[in-house]
């Protein structure tokens, strides 16, 4: 606002205030302007710390819904397989591990090996299907 007063103006200035309001007056003019400034300034600082005051609280309540709101945007930017473990199994990797189609089950027992003259437990005993048979 005062930017563009030089030095020349506030001189001017000074020297219409001291025709104006006197020699003797004027110090005392001076005084009252500069607690004014100083009042005002006060004014306003403390206006600032009651608006930053308040939205110190509101910042604490929208903390409570950005919560929830990053939840949702970390689920939405996995993949199937990880959402899945998240919401089904809570993140549990060894779990998600015996679930992935990419690795060979550990724990599972490997049934017995077979050889072609031997049919698998529980399977059909006659390997060799004719349609000659069913009719």
């Amino acid at each position: 606002m005062f930017d563009s007063v030089g030095w020349s103006e506030i001189f001017f200035i000074l020297i219409i205030g001291l025709i104006v309001i006197g020699p003797e007056r004027l110090p005392g003019v001076i005084q009252d302007v500069r607690a004014a400034i100083f009042a005002a300034r006060k004014a306003i600082n403390n206006a600032k710390k009651e608006l930053n005051g308040e939205f110190d609280d509101l910042s604490a309540d929208l903390a409570e819904f950005q919560k929830p709101i990053s939840q949702i945007t970390s689920i939405r930017a996995m993949g199937p397989k990880a959402a899945l473990g998240k919401v089904l199994f809570d993140d549990d990797p060894e779990v998600m591990d015996m679930l992935d189609p990419k690795t060979k089950p550990t724990d599972q027992p490997t049934p017995p090996a077979t050889t072609d003259n031997q049919p698998p437990a529980g399977g059909p005993k006659n390997r060799n299907f004719n349609w000659d048979d069913v009719t």
